[in-house]
């Protein structure tokens, strides 16, 4: 049979090869968003804010009454009302266990916002964009919408076929070692020729 029409079979390792390089990009854009997003989990104000916290004990028991005056949250929303006017409420958040406690309320619309105004003072305390940082969107794909999260998941399946295609060629190159002249390495040398 000519070479041109026999048939070629992909080897283990030439998937192996053909599927990284495929794969490298999103691996390194996975990988790279991966490690900014860890270094804000560690280092970033969210966890600074979770520390201090974590110092502080609630006043607030489910054995007493809040003692919250029910003026506060009509201060609170009156202050918002006054800066950006009658937009839609998605939710209210009382942080209680905080150095200043506050009122957090998410407002909906064409941007929506994450802003908290002081329990005691009725003053803005913070205001930042709501929703998911662009960092997260971009590591899972999520930034160019649904096809992203396929993506997503083929960058997930293709790190598992990476990994086992990796076993098996170490697997295939180990016994060939153990049959060959690699078998007189010793130490260290010996698992990774």
């Amino acid at each position: 049979m000519p070479p041109s029409t026999k048939k070629r079979r992909l080897t283990s390792r030439q998937f192996h090869r053909w599927l990284g390089i495929g794969a490298a990009v999103l691996f390194l854009l996975v990988s790279g968003t991966g490690v900014v997003l860890q270094y804000q989990q560690i280092f970033g104000s969210e966890e600074a804010a979770k520390e201090a916290a974590a110092s502080i004990v609630s006043p607030l028991t489910l054995g007493k009454p809040t003692g919250l005056d029910p003026a506060a949250l009509d201060r609170a929303r009156t202050t918002l009302l006054a800066r950006y006017g009658d937009r839609p409420v998605a939710g209210v958040d009382w942080h209680i266990k905080a150095p200043t406690p506050a009122f957090v309320f998410h407002l909906d619309g064409a941007d929506p916002r994450k802003v908290a105004v002081g329990v005691a003072s009725g003053a803005i305390l913070s205001d930042e964009p709501d929703g998911e940082d662009w960092l997260i969107r971009l590591h899972s794909g999520e930034i160019i919408g649904d096809g992203g999260k396929f993506v997503g998941l083929l960058w997930g399946l293709g790190l598992v076929a990476m990994t086992l295609t990796g076993v098996w060629i170490y697997i295939k190159m180990y016994r060939a070692r153990q049959k060959g002249s690699a078998s007189q390495l010793t130490g260290w040398r010996r698992y990774f020729w």
